[in-house]
């Protein structure tokens, strides 16, 4: 039940003077998986690195394909502004559920929470953001107790003032990044070789 290599496809690297090869394995269930693309010129590998771009079909069931490319090794990565970088991960419901509310509202969307909280007297009458706040209570802490998801919506609200890296704060360093990473990415293209294999 091992992988066999089934077939190897290649093509002439760019100084002409060796290869760039991937290897094609089969097994007995008729399962087939590409190895990595290596290139096999001395010259080549000291200036280049090879690039794999995924590119993932409309639904996860169709698989993916993949796309090779060659980049000069000093070719730098992003720098550039940085969600994780400047706020850190983002927060999991389950162990910080105040942090989550907060980076997932405005102060606005919490407070109008809040007025719902202190009318509605059912979990299953709530709406909007507060609907959706007390699914994920639910899922998170275990109850749909209105005044229990009222009070981690008045801790976060009491917490909102001082918390680096809220709704807003996020939104507008993603805006950023989305900028950034446009743009060092129409940069870089114009630095790869496209690898066609036969």
């Amino acid at each position: 039940m091992s992988w066999e290599e089934m077939s190897t496809s290649q093509t002439v690297c760019p100084c002409g003077k060796g290869y760039i090869t991937q290897k094609h394995y089969g097994d007995d269930w008729n399962r087939f998986k590409d190895g990595p693309v290596v290139i096999e010129c001395e010259d080549c590998k000291k200036k280049y690195k090879v690039e794999e771009v995924n590119h993932y079909r409309m639904l996860t069931s169709d698989g993916c394909w993949s796309e090779y490319f060659l980049l000069p090794k000093d070719y730098p990565e992003y720098d550039g502004p940085s969600e994780t970088a400047t706020y850190g991960s983002s927060a999991n419901p389950n162990w910080d559920f105040t942090g989550w509310l907060i980076q997932h509202f405005t102060e606005a969307e919490l407070e109008e929470t809040e007025e719902q909280l202190h009318v509605v007297k059912a979990s299953s009458k709530l709406t909007g953001n507060a609907a959706y706040i007390c699914k994920e209570h639910k899922s998170a802490l275990k109850t749909v107790r209105v005044s229990a998801i009222l009070a981690s919506v008045e801790r976060a609200l009491s917490a909102y003032p001082e918390y680096v890296g809220n709704k807003q704060q996020r939104e507008e360093i993603r805006k950023q990044e989305e900028i950034a990473h446009a743009d060092y990415h129409e940069e870089k293209v114009k630095h790869r070789i496209a690898i066609r294999l036969d």
